[in-house]
């Protein structure tokens, strides 16, 4: 067992192909301890009052921006924000000292595809008081960041010989090695921002080219005290 204190908030990152869904299955299979978390579905009914309250919450940190020539929000993206907004409370809530909750498409994922890939105003000077509020709720939830990642052409095959869609699995190699690398800068600012908010943030890189996602697990499991 571990003396060290052990995460219990975690997320896995990485780009298209990386392994992130076949890792969390196997360190979910290993240890019951090890939950997957999943964020709140706009679609259920049950889900109203969190997605009513957290988009007021958030609602005027709009006014004041100018759309000018930018495309508007989504639906979806407002929808995003609110559980940016929200669901670290939730977490902290669910999160006990005998289980690791796990994030695939977690608050680095979100912020991520809505600070970098959403609309332009939200890059405006106006919105960084609802960015600092954001990313400190997240720098002072989450506990580790677990990066996956493999060579350009490695994630070329897997993206393209996989039932799975995405957007580039029909691309040339060039335009999917571009989007590869567009993310990898974006998740690398998401990083550097949250940690300069909480300077114990632990982020753990991997290579699924060169370990196994067994390898990978066992390791985690000795970081999450679980062995």
């Amino acid at each position: 067992m571990s003396n060290l204190l052990s995460p219990r908030i975690v997320e896995i990152i990485g780009p298209a192909g990386a392994g992130k869904t076949t890792l969390c299955s196997a360190l979910s299979r290993a240890k019951e301890s090890v939950q997957p978390g999943n964020f709140p579905d706009v679609r259920k009914i049950s889900a109203a009052p969190f997605f009513i309250y957290n988009g007021l919450q958030i609602f005027p940190a709009f006014l004041n921006l100018s759309l000018g020539s930018s495309r508007k929000l989504t639906r979806r993206e407002f929808a995003w924000l609110s559980i940016l907004r929200g669901w670290s409370d939730l977490l902290q809530k669910e999160s006990k000292d005998s289980k690791v909750i796990l994030l695939d498409q977690g608050p680095v994922y979100l912020l991520t595809e809505m600070r970098e890939f959403g609309p332009a105003y939200l890059r405006q000077q106006k919105a960084e008081s609802l960015w600092r509020n954001l990313y400190s709720r997240w720098a002072n939830t989450l506990n580790m960041i677990i990066w996956l990642d493999a060579p350009d052409a490695d994630l070329l095959n897997r993206i393209r010989s996989r039932d799975k869609e995405h957007v580039v699995k029909n691309e040339s190699a060039e335009t999917t090695f571009e989007f590869l690398a567009s993310y990898r800068k974006a998740y690398e600012q998401t990083i550097s921002t949250l940690s300069l908010t909480h300077l114990g943030l632990k982020v753990l890189r991997f290579d699924t080219s060169q370990k196994s996602p067994q390898e990978i697990a066992d390791q985690l499991l000795f970081e999450f005290g679980l062995t």
